[in-house]
């Protein structure tokens, strides 16, 4: 009976332990405008009609004149969209991401309508424009296509703008003329598209072709094509042979106006109106100088008065009206929406920080109380560091490095305060930090249209950073972790957005933290394309993930000594390794969580799906944004953080030995875990006894564990063997 009742406590100990997850819930509400569309609303009103990121993405009503919020349409399964426009019957169409879908809508109803993929395999719209018979124009990303829509027809795909190339990012069209334009990035070209034949000629000027700074916004007004660059500076070119009529001067807004009554074209240089006198071919500031606030990402006349929304988060506008020079700034009110999480971070403090996609606005959790605190506007922030209870952000898409103290006040600008830009060496995302004394490294990923990551070094006691431009040739640097006096990066074949690989497979580098030196690279998986995580393993190895494999690399040697499967792809820089206070190593991967045994490798499944952004706070908990991913294999509905809680753990700090040992002399018995977080190591407790009691309490263990399954009779045979005799 005595034996049935051991066996039986042992087999309960032993049965598999299981995680438990908490959801807390949405984090942040806010306001991103990507664009609005000055059209008309619902019982013929003057409206504003804006598309707005949201999970899912919104369209918004709203009357500029009586500052009123009229209707809410949701665009289910997109996070938003880079598209709006309104054909002449009334009809309201918007274009999206991640999905790449087009939807239609009448002010007043109740849904939009889900016309489908622009073009199979597109994942962003863009730039749609309608002509006077109700057919809509768009753009895409990746495939830089060009496509149509109209009722009668559908979808028609008009084929790729320029080959080679990813985005094709705004759109113009001449209806009279069956003409249109493509802004193509991120390498500089602007074609012109005969939609009758299809023939396609590039008219960028020559000199600017290749230029990542390339055409991003463009509009057809007055037989003139006016064209914003991604960098800020604007043309106006001939459209047929695009000749260059004006340039040397600046366009923050998303486009221009139509001609206004008074012959001009509106549009904004920084916080300024200015305008285009189209006969002398000339751009002018509006005298006054007249103050919008900030850059129009969308236009329209009422009355002849100039109405503009004016940036992404603020929901502000103004109104010019050319005739007595009056000028008003107002905010409308579009509605704010749950957007998607960009990052998460688990605070020294206990508490969780949030940022969200594009808006950049952060939040902090108190996961004791449940109260969430919005901060405010930072950036959006592709990777974040925390060094003496202080966070360091990096920041897209100027490549800035951002510091923030906690223990005072956020306010925008100065806590966090901007220490440095990287895009002026050609980065616009630090992904990557580890640091070593006084000593900050950073790993980035390069700017649109270019290729080759950068390692910066920034000193804190000095305030100075210094740049190392591609440490590997060509790729992307990833992932950094500091083991005793090297530095070891990894990094990703990937270029800027916008371009292809051109290295095949991606590196191992190390860097030598006392002279400042790149030493050696190596390929711990052949073929991998981005090697996104780098930690030191519980066994004091290099542990990494690249493209779903798991590799352990001897710090000694650069030699891999263990290579794992995971059953998951690559998604991105968000795949994480976090090493637990348990001992256990768990891999955030596609939208999966792995729990891995650092004995015997093997791994099991802490959780199937929605699983992005991991990362882990003080007592082990891991945290991590929602997700679910749609039939194109985009990832939506991100914004909800949850909490995944590990088993408890029967032995902290176990012993990882590989081989069971009993007083320094090994049995050759491979060291295992029990479900419970325990080893054989730590249940034989051979450092209790010696001499006659030692045999009997390992003989008294080595039964237990053979009467759990945990080892065979063979094995207890062996540990016993090796017990030292009195």
């Amino acid at each position: 009976m005595r034996i049935l009742s051991v066996l039986l406590s042992a087999l309960l100990a032993a049965s598999p332990a299981q995680g438990t997850v908490t959801d807390f819930g949405v984090q942040s509400t806010a306001l991103t405008v990507f664009e609005g569309y000055f059209g008309t609303g619902q019982g013929g009103r003057p409206a504003v009609f804006s598309i707005q990121m949201g999970t899912p993405g919104v369209v918004a009503e709203v009357d500029p004149v009586t500052r009123e919020l009229r209707d809410t349409v949701q665009l289910p399964g997109s996070s938003g969209g880079w598209g709006i426009t309104q054909t002449d019957d009334g009809t309201v169409y918007a274009g999206t991401y991640p999905n790449g879908h087009l939807y239609s809508f009448k002010p007043g109803s109740d849904e939009a309508t889900d016309l489908g993929q622009v073009v199979p395999g597109e994942l962003y719209a863009y730039g749609l424009q309608a002509n006077k018979n109700g057919t809509v124009y768009g753009g895409t990303y990746p495939g830089a296509r060009a496509f149509s829509y109209s009722p009668a027809e559908g979808f028609r795909d008009l084929g790729a703008m320029f080959e080679g190339q990813q985005y094709v990012v705004d759109i113009a069209i001449d209806p009279d003329r069956q003409l249109l334009w493509a802004a193509v990035g991120s390498a500089g070209h602007l074609i012109r598209m005969d939609l009758n034949s299809g023939d396609k000629r590039d008219i960028w000027p020559e000199a600017l072709r290749g230029d990542p700074n390339y055409p991003y916004g463009i509009n057809l007004v007055a037989g003139k094509l006016f064209v914003k660059r991604s960098k800020g500076q604007a043309l106006v070119l001939d459209p047929d042979s695009g000749a260059v009529l004006a340039d040397g001067f600046t366009m923050s807004s998303r486009g221009t106006t139509k001609v206004a009554k008074d012959g001009y074209v509106y549009f904004t240089s920084g916080t300024e109106l200015w305008r285009y006198d189209l006969a002398a071919n000339r751009p002018e500031q509006v005298p006054g100088p007249v103050i919008a606030g900030g850059a129009a990402v969308g236009w329209g006349f009422v009355d002849g008065t100039l109405y503009a929304a004016i940036g992404n988060y603020n929901a502000a506008a103004f109104s010019y009206d050319p005739r007595t020079g009056a000028v008003q700034r107002f905010k409308l009110p579009f509605p704010y929406q749950p957007i998607d999480i960009n990052n998460v971070t688990a605070g020294p403090d206990g508490r969780i920080y949030t940022n969200l996609y594009i808006n950049g606005n952060v939040a902090v959790l108190d996961p004791a109380t449940g109260q969430v605190t919005q901060l405010g506007r930072a950036a959006q922030t592709d990777g974040w560091f925390w060094k003496d209870g202080k966070l360091y952000l990096g920041t897209y898409p100027n490549g800035a490095i951002m510091y923030y103290d906690p223990a005072k006040p956020f306010v925008s600008g100065t806590n966090p305060r901007e220490l440095f830009r990287l895009i002026g060496d050609g980065q616009n995302r630090p992904v990557a930090f580890a640091s070593a004394g006084s000593k900050i490294y950073i790993g980035s990923t390069p700017d649109y249209g270019l290729w080759g990551g950068a390692l910066t070094v920034y000193d804190e006691s000095t305030g100075e950073h210094t740049v190392l431009r591609a440490p590997v040739a060509d790729q992307a640097v990833n992932s950094l972790t500091v083991l005793g006096d090297t530095l070891w990066g990894g990094t990703s074949v990937n270029g800027g957005g916008g371009t292809s690989p051109k290295a095949t497979e991606a590196k191992l580098f190390t860097y030598d933290l006392a002279t400042g030196i790149k030493r050696d690279e190596h390929t711990p998986v052949p073929g991998a394309s981005s090697i996104t995580s780098l930690v030191k393993g519980p066994d004091g190895l290099l542990w990494g993930l690249a493209d779903g494999a798991l590799f352990i690399v001897d710090p000694a040697t650069a030699q891999v000594v263990r290579r794992v499967k995971l059953p998951a792809g690559y998604s991105g820089v968000q795949d994480e390794l976090h090493v637990n206070p348990d001992e256990h190593v768990y891999a955030s991967l596609d939208g999966r969580l792995f729990r891995i045994d650092p004995l015997s490798m093997k791994f099991t499944v802490a959780r199937d799906s929605g699983v992005y952004r991991s990362s882990q706070d003080g007592s082990g908990n891991i945290w991590f944004r929602s997700g679910t991913k749609d039939a194109a294999g985009a990832v939506q509905g991100g914004a909800r953080l949850l909490r995944y809680t590990p088993p408890p753990d029967g032995c902290p700090r176990s012993d990882l030995s590989r081989t069971v040992r009993v007083k320094d002399r090994d049995s050759g018995v491979a060291n295992r875990y029990r479900s419970d977080g325990c080893t054989i190591e730590d249940l034989i407790e051979d450092e209790k006894y010696s001499g006659a009691r030692l045999i009997a309490h390992v003989a008294k263990k080595s039964a237990e564990l053979v009467a759990s399954g945990l080892i065979t009779p063979q094995e207890a045979a062996r540990i016993i063997a090796v017990t030292p005799k009195p």
